[in-house]
C-alpha cells in the first residue's frame, strides 16, 4: 500500500518498506534519541527524498513517529525508526491499529 506525500508532488511513502534516513533537523543523525520530540527528517528511497515533520518517542528499542500535516497539523501517517548495525538509522511506515 502507498500513501501520498502531500509536500512532494508525484511522492508515494510505501508502507511497511524502509527508508533510509539522512538527516534529522538539519544534521546527520547519531543516535536514536535524535528522533524523540518535535523534529524533522529526511527519508529516502530509490533516490528519491521526503521530509517527515512531527513527533517522536520511545517504543522499545525503536522511535514511535506521528508524521503530520506541516501545514495543517493533521496527523498524517506513524512511522517505526531503528538503528542498524552499521551505524545507519531507517524509517519505515507502519499500521497504527
Amino acid at each position: 500500500m502507498t500513501f501520498p506525500q502531500p509536500s512532494v508532488p508525484g511522492f508515494s511513502v510505501a508502507s511497511g518498506l524502509p527508508y533510509t534516513v539522512t538527516d534529522v533537523s538539519g544534521r546527520r543523525p547519531a543516535a536514536l534519541d535524535d528522533f524523540v520530540g518535535e523534529v524533522s527528517f529526511t527519508a529516502v528511497k530509490d533516490e528519491q527524498s521526503c521530509q517527515i515533520n512531527g513527533f517522536g518517542g520511545f517504543a522499545g528499542s525503536s522511535v514511535r513517529f506521528y508524521e503530520k500535516d506541516h501545514a495543517t497539523g493533521r496527523d498524517l501517517r506513524v512511522w517505526q525508526v531503528t538503528a542498524d548495525d552499521g551505524q545507519d538509522f531507517l524509517a519505515q511506515a507502519i499500521s497504527r491499529y
